[in-house]
């Protein structure tokens, strides 16, 4: 192996990221409460949300429809 290997950035500067689905109402629905809970305040809250990419009006409960 020679001492002077080349460590110049590759052709294709662009990193290929894995395919991940975008998750569900639901999902997303618990992870703006699991923030919620876990932040030390208002402030906090809003700017984890925010980073996320997640709105708090995502954590409200949708009602269920009883059936008569």
């Amino acid at each position: 192996m020679n001492a002077h290997t080349s460590t110049a950035p590759s052709h294709n500067p662009r990193p290929v990221l894995p395919y991940t689905e975008e998750p569900d109402p639901e999902q997303r629905r618990r992870a703006v409460r699991a923030v919620a809970s876990a932040a030390t305040d208002a402030r906090d809250c809003a700017d984890l949300l925010e980073a996320l990419g997640l709105s708090p009006e995502e954590g409200r409960s949708v009602p269920t429809q009883r059936s008569r």
